[in-house]
């Protein structure tokens, strides 16, 4: 009898037993929080939107990273100039160049050519690369086709005899060879600063996600479009 009464307990206390649920309340932290401010912070300031969605671990690495390109993207950029500036004083210096402008296609030019019509003190040279009028009329071409004929786009290195024409033509180019270095340098810093945002704000969805406890297919909507002209899609984002 006293066992039956034991087991008629024990079933007694399974069947009124409480049942306990814990709360993750980490998935649900962000739920008042706008994804469109949290991307809006990432796409200024890589980083940004980690900190607004509380993750701070996660920004450190974007920010970071985003001011150590943004110091190469100016130093680059400041050299490259420095550079093409150097390049148009060695010009202006030693090959009488008098534009004022810096147009990089026509500073290559000088590079590749010692004189516009002639260098001064000899006859013209057959070889192409001496005489740029000479070049222009060898393929056909009028001698003011790409640049006007005129003093101011005129230049002189002077006679390859000289070693020291040869010697400044050579610098000159270097400067010009620094300064495309550079440049790729400044555009490969631009395409990280951009990356570096675009997979910032790739993060802030995969968080925003994961602790807002809002259905992200509900708020976003592709709506199709199509005309007889060209067809696309349109990204709606339901406040």
């Amino acid at each position: 009898m006293t066992r039956v009464l034991i087991l008629i307990f024990i079933a007694s206390s399974c069947l009124f037993a409480q049942r306990v649920i814990s709360v993750d309340e980490s998935v649900s932290r962000n739920q008042d929080k706008s994804i469109v401010t949290a991307i809006a912070f990432s796409l200024l300031i890589p980083g940004s939107g980690e900190y607004y969605l509380g993750e701070t671990s996660f920004y450190k690495p974007f920010l970071w990273t985003d001011l150590a390109f943004w110091f190469t993207t100016v130093a680059t950029y400041q050299m490259a100039e420095k550079q093409l500036s150097t390049a148009h004083a060695k010009a202006t210096k030693n090959a009488g160049l008098s534009i004022k402008r810096k147009d990089i296609d026509f500073l290559n030019l000088i590079g590749d050519y010692r004189s516009r019509g002639g260098v001064a003190g000899q006859n013209s040279n057959p070889d192409m690369n001496e005489d740029y009028n000479q070049a222009m009329l060898r393929s056909g071409k009028a001698i003011d086709e790409e640049y006007p004929n005129t003093a101011e786009y005129s230049w002189d290195w002077g006679s390859s005899d000289n070693p020291q024409t040869t010697e400044n033509i050579k610098s000159y180019k270097k400067s010009l060879k620094n300064y495309r270095l550079f440049k790729i340098a400044f555009q490969a810093s631009v395409g990280v600063l951009i990356f570096d945002r675009v997979l910032s704000s790739l993060n802030v969805l995969r968080i925003y996600k994961a602790t807002s406890s809002k259905s992200m297919a509900s708020q976003w909507k592709l709506v199709p479009l199509w005309s007889p002209d060209s067809y696309g899609t349109c990204l709606f984002y339901e406040f």
